[in-house]
């Protein structure tokens, strides 16, 4: 392992990701074609620090050796001199990605690892073939910074020793990785989401709930569960015959496709996009954009401490 990681993607995640990587004293230059976006996320990547100044996780002076390490640049080629590690997280496009990926087979030496952080898309089918080899997804959860699971997912191709350096550098930088043997669109928890939006969008879109009641629900219930437990585990706990039960009960019928559900195609068109634009299926416009950040952030790290805790302390047997 080098000492240089370029992230090429400065929007929504690449802030959290490059954050991650200079907190473990690795040299980041972190890249978007846009000024804008870099300057937008050099604001992010200081409120980062700050947040971990004030919860006591760093001191001053590691929190600005840290910032320091960051770069923000412009050019591609520039972004990923002497790197030995490459976090792509431009945007989910097949035809942005591949035209990413063929610039940088012409530059990068052999042997640098590029790492996807693709939500579901699969990379290994539009890589340059002599590049396969050296290839994975390391997918992250927003925020990067805070949320431990990493998601390292293997390609056709991709070498044992390359998977291995994946993990062992998320391990390093107090990520948990887990290790895919193999593509699936949305891994492992982008499919439970997937499921879990379609219900959301049943249900809201039929009226049998408001928003706000529907996340009252699942925060006082699969949540704080879901910490300890997980999902298989809680399968034993409930009862393997009750959910076999439930497996033959052909009264509960999944939700059908959404289509194009109207409460959340409409919001998209009058531009309310969520927590990035102030306004959603909530309001959020009395906080700035960093700010609410800083502030949900602020209240995870307290979730997952709890939850590292927990894991710690598994309830079921493990391996001597």
């Amino acid at each position: 392992m080098g000492n240089k990681i370029a992230v090429l993607g400065a929007g929504t995640m690449g802030p959290g990701i490059a954050t991650t990587y200079a907190l473990q004293g690795y040299e980041v230059s972190l890249y978007s074609r846009s000024q804008s976006t870099l300057e937008r996320a050099a604001r992010v990547v200081a409120s980062n620090m700050e947040l971990f100044v004030e919860e006591g996780q760093l001191d001053i002076a590691a929190a600005d050796a840290a910032k320091g390490r960051i770069r923000y640049t412009d050019s591609v080629e520039d972004a990923v001199e002497d790197a030995w590690y490459i976090a792509e997280t431009v945007v989910e496009k097949i035809p942005v990605k591949t035209e990413l990926y063929a610039l940088l087979d012409r530059i990068l030496p052999e042997n640098v690892i590029i790492a996807s952080n693709t939500s579901s898309l699969n990379i290994f089918s539009i890589m340059p073939e002599r590049r396969k080899s050296h290839t994975v997804i390391a997918h992250f959860f927003a925020p990067a910074h805070i949320l431990p699971l990493v998601e390292v997912v293997r390609g056709p191709e991709t070498a044992e020793d390359v998977m291995a350096q994946a993990i062992a550098l998320h391990q390093q930088c107090g990520k948990t990785p887990v290790r895919m043997e193999r593509y699936i669109p949305g891994f492992i928890v982008n499919r439970m989401q997937g499921a879990l939006t379609r219900e959301v969008v049943h249900l809201l879109e039929n009226g049998y709930c408001s928003p706000e009641d529907l996340d009252l629900a699942v925060k006082t219930s699969l949540m704080p569960r879901g910490m300890l437990l997980g999902l298989v585990e809680r399968m034993d706990f409930a009862g393997l015959d009750m959910m076999v039960n439930g497996l033959t009960n052909k009264s509960y019928q999944p939700a059908p496709d959404p289509g194009e559900p109207k409460m959340f195609f409409d919001a998209v068109a009058r531009g309310d996009l969520g927590a990035k634009t102030g306004k959603g299926l909530f309001d959020y416009s009395h906080l700035s954009y960093e700010e609410l950040l800083q502030q949900r952030d602020r209240m995870l790290m307290q979730s997952v401490a709890l939850a590292k805790a927990f894991m710690e302390h598994p309830l079921h047997k493990t391996e001597a």
